[in-house]
């Protein structure tokens, strides 16, 4: 199916929103509000079709949100026909309310695909701006509907929309702080869910704070609203994952976060809260965003110790075999003689690591390197260090009371194992050459450098017996 533009949508809003704006509550006005909202719940479902994969699901739930909002819409109508006057509430606000979950769990699949496995924080910080919202929705709009009306179901049902408001702010938070790329689609989502946010607060409380104002014409802002919801599903990047920049702290996350801290204590300072209810809310409130800040500075504090520990081991260690490198081997080694300890160095050099990497590719030499440092490990001691010094080069330092010669054969035959790899059995021999600590070594580069040494004459002793025919030229084979 051929995409539609996305600015379409909102075009169909805002021309069937006129005649709510000029002439509120005239027939013609709810024609065109209810054409134009059918409209754009038609094309939500046309974008659902559409769409393919995984991006399915999150447009389905959006679009059965619009569409759940229009059957309250269309039932409100039937019923104030058929009934006369509905009242305060109705069976249409079922549908209104239920409209705010269906939309905050498809908008919930949405950023978990954007960035799945990296909300942690984001939830956090969205979860402390929304408990403040809610404080804020529960002291000036609840708890006053409570407070001047007897208690029935219109003042309960009309409690639930504060209620769904915090969560579709507390979805909007998650979507603006989650990492990820930040294209269409999601400005017009962050954008629709600003003007349902603000209009549900003006008609929640529009009475309250602007008595003269006319409630009907924020039905055309509404339109607009669930328009760009729609527009966010035909929107070219509305079905494919983004890729995610490097994660930032942006500077309004800290303005918006440090302006929710500010506002429970500024409530308490200012005695707006003064009474049992209202302190107990106040209190339940911090204490909650209390926690979460708590919770988000230990998780902070333990990511930096884990970036810490993950930079001090990449400073020591060689990051294709894991082992320790030749820095802090030289270390170990320095260390080691200062302290008189009787070690025993064992120079290992790969024979035939070069054919092999030629032959089969880099992937196979790094298959290579990794498997005999896997198997260099599990032939050293506890106690013992195994390093690699760079190249095919690796060290294994043990104590003098090893037998030089039969570790050397225990490492040549670990090594010379045949390593399956791509359906090919690949073989390597090793040089192997060892030193032990005496007085005539003060320095770990001459420790290494007499083990090194012994190492190239057993190398060379290698190619004579090549040389001399004992082998083919260019294989490898078993030392003895």
């Amino acid at each position: 199916m051929e995409r539609l533009p996305a600015r379409v949508v909102p075009a169909v809003a805002v021309v069937a929103g006129l005649p709510t704006v000029l002439a509120p509550g005239s027939g013609v006005a709810q024609v065109a509000y209810t054409a134009g909202f059918s409209a754009v719940v038609v094309l939500a479902w046309l974008a659902v079709r559409a769409s393919t994969g995984a991006a399915r699901l999150p447009h389905a739930l959006i679009a059965g949100a619009l569409t759940t909002w229009l059957g309250g819409d269309l039932l409100y109508l039937l019923l104030d026909r058929a009934v006369g006057d509905l009242g305060d509430v109705s069976a249409a606000d079922g549908l209104w309310v239920l409209g705010y979950p269906v939309l905050a769990a498809g908008l919930l699949v949405m950023v978990r695909r954007r960035a799945p496995g990296r909300l942690r924080e984001a939830a956090l910080d969205g979860f402390a701006m929304a408990t403040v919202v809610g404080a804020l929705f529960w002291q000036f709009m609840i708890l006053p509907a409570f407070r001047d009306n007897e208690l029935s179901a219109a003042v309960v049902v009309t409690a639930f929309y504060p209620f769904g408001d915090v969560l579709l702010f507390a979805t909007g938070a998650l979507l603006v702080f989650a990492p990820g790329g930040r294209r269409g689609p999601m400005r017009c989502v962050v954008a629709a869910l600003a003007i349902t946010f603000l209009g549900d607060v003006f008609l929640s409380a529009g009475s309250m704070w602007l008595p003269d104002l006319d409630v009907d014409r924020l039905d055309a802002a509404l339109l607009l609203a669930n328009s760009l919801f729609a527009a966010a599903l035909w929107h070219r990047g509305a079905g494919a994952p983004t890729a995610a920049p490097a994660d930032r702290l942006h500077p309004a996350r800290v303005v918006f976060l440090g302006v929710a801290l500010l506002t429970l204590p500024a409530l308490a300072v200012t005695r707006v809260a003064d009474d049992a209810i209202s302190r107990g809310t106040l209190l339940t409130a911090m204490v909650l965003l209390t926690v979460i800040i708590l919770v988000r500075f230990t998780l902070v504090v333990r990511e930096q110790e884990q970036a810490r520990s993950a930079l001090a081991h990449r400073a020591t260690h060689d990051d294709l075999t894991g082992l320790i490198n030749r820095q802090d081997l030289h270390a170990r080694l320095a260390a080691a003689l200062e302290r008189g300890d009787d070690v025993l160095v064992h120079f290992l050099d790969l024979d035939g690591f070069k054919a092999v990497n030629d032959r089969y590719g880099h992937a196979a030499g790094d298959f290579v390197l990794t498997e005999v440092a896997r198997r260099l490990r599990r032939q050293a001691r506890t106690g013992d260090t195994v390093a690699r010094l760079g190249g095919d080069e690796f060290v294994v330092v043990t104590d003098t009371t090893v037998d030089a010669a039969r570790m050397a054969r225990r490492l040549r035959d670990a090594v010379h194992a045949p390593m399956p790899f791509e359906g090919h059995d690949l073989v390597v021999d090793v040089s192997v050459g060892h030193a032990r600590v005496g007085p005539q070594y003060t320095t770990s580069d001459q420790l290494l450098a007499a083990a090194d040494s012994q190492m190239y004459r057993e190398k060379a002793g290698h190619r004579t017996r090549r040389d001399a025919g004992r082998t083919k030229p260019g294989t490898v084979v078993p030392l003895p």
